[in-house]
């Protein structure tokens, strides 16, 4: 309960701190920014700024979720929070490093958009819910401005090279949203980067020759380009 109560007072501070971030920025004052954030970061996981920006996205979920599993709204505070520093970077002409902040940044979205989804198949199958029931609620629980936050980051990023976990995750969540063209490109593109493996790829497509073609027109990958990609893995 400490932990928890600790963690929610510096979810409380973050909306403060990105003020005060944005008016530094806008007075050209970006080390001073990132002077402000690092200090956030550093009560958040407890470790120098310098050191918590070098972990990778599955060691900073590891750091939140110490006692267990990282709750959604930490996961999506520290993904919000390393989403300015990337900004701020990126006005240093720090390209590199913001290019990795906001692939963490990303992850983190992506993940507490997946665990929230785990929690509403939790409490679905404890009330005896179906699986549509599930999906109804789900998206119920997903405001759009949460949605948008990773959407933006995937917009942002573009092509940009993700670390497998990362864009696995980025598939997962495209494809539950019914972004079938999305998702086959994360996969894709990992696949051709040598991170990827063609197992993902044809499980993908296996799962969606189940969808009907109204839902696959939907989603930007009709059973004609499905059937292409599968028959591109077979030979």
């Amino acid at each position: 309960m400490l932990q928890r109560d600790y963690m929610m007072r510096m979810i409380e501070s973050m909306t403060e701190t990105l003020g005060q971030m944005m008016g530094l920025r806008k007075q050209q004052k970006q080390e001073e920014a990132l002077a402000l954030s690092g200090d956030l970061l550093e009560k958040l996981l407890r470790m120098k700024p310098e050191l918590a920006r070098k972990l990778s996205a599955g060691d900073l979920i590891s750091m939140l979720g110490q006692r267990g599993t990282a709750d959604p709204e930490d996961l999506r505070a520290l993904g919000t929070l390393m989403s300015a520093e990337a900004d701020t970077f990126e006005e240093l002409g720090r390209e590199a490093e913001a290019a990795a902040l906001r692939g963490k940044a990303l992850h983190m979205m992506l993940a507490a958009e997946v665990e929230e989804q785990a929690h509403a198949s939790v409490l679905a199958e404890e009330l005896g819910l179906t699986a549509g029931a599930v999906q109804q609620t789900s998206e119920s629980d997903t405001s759009p401005d949460k949605s948008d936050e990773a959407a933006l980051l995937m917009e942002r990023l573009g092509n940009a090279r993700l670390p497998r976990s990362t864009g696995l995750l980025a598939a997962e969540v495209c494809e539950r949203r019914g972004w079938y063209d999305k998702a086959e490109n994360y996969l894709y593109a990992m696949y051709e980067d040598g991170v990827g493996k063609a197992g993902d790829l044809k499980d993908f497509y296996t799962r969606l020759l189940l969808k009907s073609d109204e839902q696959l027109e939907a989603g930007g990958l009709p059973r004609e380009e499905l059937m292409l990609g599968l028959d591109e893995l077979d030979r």
